[in-house]
């Protein structure tokens, strides 16, 4: 009798506890446009949730039978330039955004997503992945535009000097001199009013001048 109650004790610790199930798996589902690789979605998805929340696997193609089922469902959507994913699962329900597509936009969304929702994750997710969110102090790529180069913009410096000393316009008379030397300025002389001369009118006979004569002949002038 005692040897059997030592052997239906051990198998009873040994083996699972009478009602008592194992713990269910869980899987992660995703969905998205054609414009993501679904593989890599799936693959970034069971890694980065393994690693913060819980260990899961890829969603079985044949489905899952029954009910109560633990299921991790990630959809990615892409508006513009801009990528946008949410994530449901066990009491979570969060989203997360990225200023680039493709995969990258998808890893940086998901990321972003379990940051917002697991605050006591946030610097295990900083430790590990330092540059790719903004709110851990990395730099944030954003999708490539076209710049259209245009003329520099004016020195702030020569804005600045004019601003701070104004030109000044100096009203000045023609003719004038202010700054010396003045050699360029031809001093008019004054101007001496003179007598008209009368008009002679010659009579009689013309004599021929000989000394000192304005003009060749001459007469008595009345």
């Amino acid at each position: 009798m005692k040897h059997t109650l030592i052997i239906l004790s051990i198998l009873l610790l040994s083996s699972p506890l009478f009602g008592q199930s194992e713990e269910k798996p869980c899987y992660v589902s995703v969905t998205s446009s054609d414009d993501f690789n679904q593989t890599l979605l799936s693959n970034i998805s069971i890694s980065v949730i393994s690693q913060y929340l819980k260990n899961v696997k890829p969603f079985p193609s044949s489905g899952l039978s029954g009910k109560e089922h633990c299921i991790y469902e990630v959809t990615a959507t892409l508006d513009g330039n801009k990528t946008f994913v949410t994530l449901q699962g066990n009491n979570l329900n969060s989203f997360g955004d990225a200023t680039i597509v493709g995969t990258d936009g998808f890893q940086q969304a998901i990321l972003r997503s379990i940051y917002r929702s697991q605050r006591d994750k946030r610097n295990l997710i900083c430790s590990d992945y330092p540059k790719i969110l903004e709110e851990c102090g990395g730099v944030v790529r954003k999708s490539a535009k076209k710049v259209v180069s245009g003329l520099p913009p004016p020195k702030k410096v020569q804005l600045e000097e004019t601003k701070r000393k104004p030109i000044q316009v100096t009203k000045t008379k023609k003719g004038v001199c202010y700054v010396p030397p003045c050699d360029w300025l031809d001093e008019k002389k004054p101007v001496v009013k003179t007598k008209p001369t009368e008009r002679k009118w010659w009579k009689g006979t013309l004599s021929k001048c000989r000394v000192g004569c304005l003009y060749p002949y001459w007469d008595n002038y009345s």
